[in-house]
């Protein structure tokens, strides 16, 4: 998964046998041909890429919002704590975000989730930890960066959360934020789509006749 230096309106996507992937290389299951089967005339309105950037973005919220309640609290807080209480925060987010997607909130998300701004946060708040003589604090919050970044932590964490994802959700976590997008977009614009079960059912569908195919040869 890649971050944006600067957060796009719209992502670029390959429409793939196994499933769309966009720049930021997160994969969706779904093809641009079932979601065009009962989306159609909401991505004539808001366009697939546009949904496509806002999820995204929300699959990377957990490292973006970890990373700035890291910086901001280890400058006020006692660091020891702001770092337990990221540790905490990130599984639980990673968890329970899928089902708490808000169009409202993306705007504000996207541009969190700048790299070029996170790097500014963070050259400014290590440099006044050091000033300041918290080193305690810096060197908690270069290992924090560190970790989210490379991405340790979610390595770390992944049995466990991928493990509370098939329990909580019918699609694949990505699947299951776009469709998400794609359902408050047409609210948004009094569109009713095509039957979403069996849309659904097809996504699984698709997904099994993949795996099928890859365990037979």
């Amino acid at each position: 998964m890649s971050w944006p230096l600067w957060p796009k309106s719209r992502v670029k996507y390959h429409n793939t046998p196994q499933g769309i992937l966009t720049e930021s290389g997160i994969w969706y299951k779904t093809t641009v041909d079932l979601l065009n089967d009962y989306a159609s005339e909401l991505f004539e309105r808001e366009p697939l890429e546009l949904h496509l950037a806002f999820s995204d973005t929300w699959l990377r919220s957990p490292h973006t919002l970890s990373l700035w309640i890291m910086a901001l609290g280890i400058m006020y807080l006692d660091p020891w704590q702001i770092a337990l209480s990221v540790l905490l925060f990130f599984p639980a987010w990673q968890i329970i975000a899928p089902s708490l997607v808000s169009r409202n909130f993306t705007p504000i998300l996207k541009i969190f989730d700048a790299v070029l701004l996170q790097a500014i946060l963070y050259a400014t708040t290590m440099s006044l930890l050091a000033m300041s003589g918290q080193y305690d604090a810096l060197v908690i919050g270069l290992i924090g960066f560190v970790i989210f970044r490379w991405g340790v932590l979610t390595y770390l964490m992944r049995p466990v959360v991928s493990r509370c994802w098939k329990i909580m959700y019918t699609l694949p976590v990505p699947d299951h934020i776009l469709r998400s997008y794609i359902i408050r977009g047409a609210l948004r614009h009094g569109i009713t789509l095509k039957d979403f079960e069996s849309i659904e059912q097809s996504i699984v569908e698709n997904i099994i006749n993949k795996k099928s195919f890859k365990g037979g040869k």
